[in-house]
């Protein structure tokens, strides 16, 4: 398309180079860079000095898309509290596994679900979703604390036969617990 900018290979990320490396030689009237990255039609240039975010939802009534607000501070978690689920104490993870009624073994998909679960990457997520904060989230982006949640995290299984609420299942991936 017939875009008023041209394209210059930097060599690097814009935020390794110096304000003369962005302006070039000669030195370009106005200089853009693409800080942030979204489809064509919401993602423009912005200037050197403007924030990572300023060129993103142009010409939509909103900034953010939600998965990028704050919380409690700059760099908190999502929800204002990691949710760290790892059982590092030998004896208790033992006795976690003893009391599991069946094994499902999970496909790689299943197995980066359950690492993000566990090590707090879907806070405030403290296990797979149940029933109503699923709907809530396909329905509203939502969780039902109102907090914003864009991905349904469920554990899709083939079936459910011989389990009924509260039972404990051993998730495996790869042979490991």
């Amino acid at each position: 398309p017939d875009l008023p900018w041209t394209k210059g290979d930097l060599g690097k990320p814009f935020w390794q180079a110096t304000p003369e490396e962005l302006s070039g030689n000669p030195p370009a009237p106005v200089t853009y860079v693409f800080k942030s990255f979204g489809d064509i039609h919401t993602t423009v240039p912005v200037e050197p000095h403007e924030s990572e975010r300023a060129g993103r939802f142009v010409r939509q009534a909103k900034t953010e898309c939600g998965i990028h607000t704050r919380t409690t501070s700059a760099g908190a978690p999502h929800g204002g509290a990691l949710q760290n689920l790892l059982v590092k104490d030998a004896a208790e993870a033992k006795k976690l596994v003893d009391s599991c009624v069946k094994t499902i073994n999970l496909n790689e998909r299943q197995a980066c679900d359950v690492f993000c679960l566990v090590n707090g990457a879907f806070s405030p997520l403290n296990g797979f979703m149940e029933e109503k904060a699923y709907e809530s989230v396909v329905k509203d982006m939502r969780l039902p604390e109102k907090q914003l949640f864009g991905l349904p995290v469920t554990l899709d299984v083939a079936s459910t036969e011989g389990l009924k609420e509260g039972d404990k299942i051993l998730l495996k991936w790869d042979g490991e617990d």
